[in-house]
């Protein structure tokens, strides 16, 4: 199997620094000659060579590196954008952002496994990210939910949405409406507000930026966490974000 570049170049860059280092540092010239390069590369080589299980290993620090440089870059939006649902502890140390698609059938699980993690961890937050990606029925689906936010029954709404089966239409959102007590009328008049199309804009733009394509997605910590994950796999991720974060 051919070695993507974007590797090959990493463990180049690793193995020709310590190469460099005890190759260069007695004499501390200003550039090598030719002999020395060529031999730096022998040894790169031969290096990669014997040590083939570098590869994976470096492949992952390296997407872990970018993953945690990516979220950095985009905190504002993710942790403090002013539209998003936030359950749990709000000044929690570590905060779970879950991407999802009401038509996404593995982000119908989620929703139990979230309560029962922020019920057990009462230092967890929680944010919602609307993410409708699947079918037009999905963004609908969407802006009701950030619609019905402002009536202050997201959550409500949310759940009963996600425990759905059937096919999403303009009749269904509105019978969960009904159900979960919100205002018809009003949840329609806020759906049509532009500032939730453009929330909804932000978000499609920011999973860009970080790398997330799939629903669900999550942000854990420092970590972004692709499809579905089990309640056993959750805490542990959990967990060993908040040791990280004490070391």
């Amino acid at each position: 199997m051919r070695v993507p570049h974007f590797i090959a170049v990493l463990c180049l860059t690793i193995v020709s620094a310590v190469a460099y280092m005890n190759f260069g540092n007695a004499q501390q010239e200003e550039s090598l000659s030719n002999a020395q390069r060529d031999e730096i590369n022998q040894m790169i080589r031969q290096y990669i060579l014997n040590n083939p299980e570098i590869i994976p290993e470096a492949v992952e620090v390296l997407r872990a590196r970018q993953n945690a440089a990516a979220i950095m870059r985009s905190e504002d939006l993710l942790y403090n954008d002013g539209y998003s649902y936030v359950a749990g502890n709000e000044n929690g140390d570590i905060t779970i952002v879950e991407f999802y698609d009401y038509n996404c059938g593995f982000c119908k699980q989620v929703p139990g496994i979230l309560s029962r993690l922020v019920e057990e961890d009462k230092n967890l937050r929680v944010i919602f990210k609307e993410l409708p990606i699947l079918a037009e029925s999905s963004e609908m689906a969407s802006m009701a939910a950030m619609a019905a936010m402002r009536q202050g029954k997201f959550i409500e709404f949310h759940n009963a949405m996600m425990k759905n089966n059937r096919a999403i239409n303009q009749e269904l959102i509105l019978k969960v409406a009904t159900d979960v007590g919100l205002d018809q009328e009003t949840l329609l008049e806020d759906m049509d507000d532009p500032e939730i199309a453009a929330n909804i804009q932000m978000t499609l733009a920011l999973v860009r930026n970080i790398g997330i394509s799939g629903t669900p997605g999550f942000i854990i910590g420092d970590q972004i966490v692709a499809g579905f994950r089990p309640y056993d796999e959750l805490k542990r991720i959990i967990a060993e974000q908040r040791e990280a974060r004490a070391m």
